[in-house]
C-alpha cells in the first residue's frame, strides 16, 4: 500500500519528532563534577592557594609599576621646572613622534601589485596581467616576457 519512499519519509518524520521532544541532556548541578578546562577559571570555586599567591604578586608588581611611574613624572615636572619650563598643565607621560620628512623617490619604474589569492604573482603595472615572480627578490627590475614594448619595465613589490 505504502511504498518504499513513502516508509522511508514517515520514518524519518518519526525519528525528527521524537528527537525534537527528547529533555536536555544531562548537566551536572555541581560543578566540581564536571571536569576543569585549562584556563578557564570558574568564580563559584574557592580559589586555590596558587591562584591566590599568583594574584598577590602581580598586585604587588602592578603597585611597584605605578609607584615607579608617578615617580618618574614628578621627577621630570621638578626638572622641567628647575629649566624654567612651562606650567605643571604642560607636563604629560606623551613623548612626541620625530617628524621625518617623507624619502622621495624618483625612479622612473612602476611597483607591480601582488595578486593576494595567487602566492608568486603580481599584476604588470603596465598591462595589468598576471607575471609569475617566484624566486625573484623584492625591489628587483623585470620585464614581463609576455609584453611587446621593452620600455615595460617595473620592480617586484
Amino acid at each position: 500500500m505504502f511504498s518504499l519512499k513513502h516508509n522511508l519519509m514517515l520514518l524519518f518524520g518519526s525519528l525528527l519528532g521524537v528527537s525534537c521532544t527528547l529533555p536536555e541532556p544531562y548537566q551536572a548541578s555541581n560543578p566540581q563534577q564536571n571536569p576543569p578546562v585549562a584556563g578557564v577559571v570558574n568564580p563559584s570555586l574557592p580559589k586555590t592557594p596558587e591562584q591566590i599567591e599568583k594574584e598577590a604578586e602581580l598586585k604587588k608588581a602592578r603597585d611597584k609599576a605605578n609607584a615607579e611611574a608617578k615617580a618618574r613624572r614628578e621627577r621630570l615636572k621638578k626638572e622641567q621646572e628647575a629649566n624654567g619650563g612651562g606650567s605643571s598643565s604642560d607636563t604629560t607621560d606623551v613623548i612626541s613622534p620625530i617628524k621625518r620628512e617623507p624619502v622621495k623617490r624618483t625612479s622612473k619604474y612602476r611597483t607591480a601589485r601582488a595578486i593576494v589569492t595567487k602566492p608568486g604573482y603580481v599584476f604588470n603595472p603596465w598591462t595589468n596581467k598576471a607575471v609569475d615572480v617566484r624566486g625573484i627578490p623584492s625591489g628587483t627590475l623585470i620585464r614581463d616576457p609576455n609584453d611587446g614594448n621593452p620600455d615595460h619595465k617595473f620592480r617586484v613589490p
